[in-house]
């Protein structure tokens, strides 16, 4: 009995897991609006690494329109208060010259409206490859407009294991 209680947990275990990676699979990130220095920036970010990011900023006294292509990272998670967070990156960037670029994004969000909620975007651009680039510009804090929308699929799956109620 012992061994089939423990199979049974086990297997509920995996089922659960399954679970959640299923749910997390929908998890996705966008918006549009101007960053912590005022930049345009638009992006839709999915946990299977499709998506777009174009951001304006100016660096270097140079303006740029960098679009990115899908994404090489996306990490789901939340700060340590609770707020959703999801991390990503890209390197399929490009400006208008056809200068490829790293972008590594960081994006909180704390509710509805974004700005009043204190919604909130790290940039970090550098030429590529990142590791060996020499810029190194970053636009980091609270968004001054738009909003950072984080979504998640919270449905429940509901697995019968076939036993009779306790």
């Amino acid at each position: 009995m012992i061994k089939k209680t423990l199979f049974v947990g086990l297997v509920a275990a995996a089922v659960g897991a399954w679970a959640m990676t299923s749910a997390l699979a929908l998890e996705q990130t966008n918006g549009t609006g101007k960053s912590h220095l005022g930049f345009t920036v638009g992006y839709n970010a999915k946990v299977d690494l499709t998506g777009n990011f174009e951001y304006q900023p100016t660096i270097n006294g140079v303006d740029l329109d960098i679009h990115c292509n899908d994404y090489t990272k996306y990490t789901p998670t939340t700060t340590n208060n609770g707020f959703p967070k999801s991390i990503f990156n890209a390197t399929n960037c490009f400006d208008r010259a056809g200068v490829q670029y790293y972008v590594h994004v960081e994006a909180v969000d704390r509710g509805e409206p974004g700005v009043a909620s204190g919604d909130s975007l790290c940039i970090t651009v550098k030429t590529f490859p990142g590791r060996t680039s020499t810029l190194n510009f970053k636009d980091c804090g609270t968004i001054t407009d738009g909003n950072v929308q984080i979504h998640t699929d919270t449905q429940e799956t509901i697995v019968d294991s076939g036993l009779p109620a306790a």
